[in-house]
């Protein structure tokens, strides 16, 4: 059944597109994905990987945002239509005689498209596509606004097809250069991750938040680099916004919160909740700033860096933004352990007796830093140095076992041999060492 629609014509290079919308249901039933059978795309590896669609992230990703979020919106489709399946009929055309001066050279350009039925196909956009096609398909059980996706207006932008290689090269094109937003914009920008929603409040001068800007020797300071992911040579900030969204997944999972995690839960959690979750995670936030590093770079902001790549100084890892994720794990660990008997106050009154220095012969080498000085971002990594702060602060709520589990994972990631008799390893170098000994409480 042809489709007449209003319709936008516009020229880029020798390509000739039309701007239209049409439902979701209308969408579904008349454009496919591309295909291993499409001519077009059939010669090149490139192309063949990016038709590769992937159905997890449809039906655990899309599929619930479209069905359960009031908000919902996709950006326009590109679609390849069969060579003469549409015709389009300018104003200009029609006979219309009494518009006004101002729109009579723009009437050329607007006008109604008939889409006939044909091998529609979607050049970009085919996981939405997709994804409205299981909503439709699904039933309301998907969500509370799956029955109304199919009455969605969606918009498409039409292309003619011309030949293969003009077609393979739109394709590539688009897919090539389409880059997704980074970490820290898609934490500044989300309205649906609550994790996201309660880092920022954490930056809001408007709250007082414990992150927010603050006069610093008559100067607004940033506290938190929120338009990177990293501190460079050169950072005064104390902490990245990345890092903070790190910390608040973490918190907020030892607290109990669900449904903060936007890949699992695509709608925001009520505003009562993400009230609470805020509550929590400030109160956290304030109690970690009330450590020496932190009171000690607020008030000296210009010697941060300083300090930050001094292995000896013993505030070292805590201004690097790996040591910052790790440290809140580690106390949520010990927290986690004791069973509610060690309180968050405790946890960092111990961790602040940490000596946080990470020259070559520390305890953290080969943990999260090496012998180099280059921080180990890998994630078992981090959870080595984690269990390590959680024994340091909180020995006296693991069993031996943990003890010896810890003790071998230590040794062996500085390359101690833990198999051997002592008295039978010829290289001095391997012999296994003691754990530090614990905070002295």
């Amino acid at each position: 059944m042809a489709l007449v629609r209003p319709c936008i014509v516009g020229t880029m290079g020798s390509t000739k597109y039309y701007e239209t919308v049409i439902t979701g249901r209308e969408l579904a039933a008349s454009v496919r994905p591309s295909m291993e059978t499409d001519g077009w795309a059939t010669a090149g590896i490139e192309e063949r990987m990016q038709r590769k669609f992937d159905i997890n992230r449809i039906r655990t990703s899309l599929v619930p945002y479209l069905a359960s979020h009031p908000d919902r919106f996709f950006g326009s489709i590109i679609v390849l239509v069969e060579k003469g399946a549409l015709e389009f009929e300018p104003l200009s055309a029609m006979g219309i005689t009494d518009l006004p001066a101002a729109y009579r050279e723009s009437a050329s350009q607007l006008g109604f498209i008939t889409l006939l039925d044909g091998e529609h196909i979607a050049l970009d956009g085919q996981h939405r596509l997709l994804a409205f096609r299981e909503v439709i398909s699904g039933g309301s059980e998907l969500g509370e606004f799956a029955a109304k996706v199919g009455d969605d207006e969606v918009c498409v932008l039409l292309i003619e097809f011309e030949n293969a290689r003009k077609t393979r090269r739109i394709f590539n094109k688009v897919n090539r250069h389409a880059k997704p937003t980074g970490r820290s914009d898609n934490i500044i920008t989300s309205e649906d991750d609550g994790n996201a929603i309660v880092t920022r409040w954490l930056l809001d001068e408007d709250r007082e938040a414990p992150l927010a800007r603050k006069l610093i020797d008559g100067e607004m300071k940033e506290l938190v680099n929120w338009t990177s992911n990293t501190l460079g040579q050169n950072s005064k900030h104390i902490t990245t916004i990345s890092t903070v969204y790190e910390t608040v997944k973490r918190i907020l999972l030892l607290e109990k919160f669900e449904g903060f995690d936007e890949k699992k839960n695509p709608v925001a959690p009520p505003d009562a909740t993400l009230e609470r979750a805020y509550e929590t995670v400030s109160e956290w936030w304030e109690t970690i700033l009330s450590m020496d590093v932190f009171v000690d770079a607020m008030e000296n902001i210009d010697e941060i860096k300083e300090t930050r790549f001094d292995a000896s100084h013993d505030h070292s890892l805590l201004l690097r933004p790996v040591g910052q994720a790790t440290l809140v794990e580690g106390l949520a660990i010990a927290i986690e352990r004791s069973d509610g008997s060690l309180s968050l106050a405790e946890a960092v009154r111990r961790a602040n007796k940490i000596n946080w220095a990470s020259q070559a012969d520390s305890i953290w080498r080969d943990t999260i830093v090496n012998a180099n000085q280059r921080m180990i971002a890998r994630k078992e990594s981090r959870s080595l140095a984690a269990e390590l702060i959680a024994y340091l602060i909180g020995d006296e709520y693991m069993d031996e076992s943990l003890r010896r589990v810890l003790w071998e994972k230590w040794n062996q990631a500085r390359g101690k041999n833990v198999e051997m008799q002592i008295d039978l390893i010829e290289n001095e170098d391997e012999v296994p060492e003691d754990l530090p000994a614990p905070i002295d409480i």
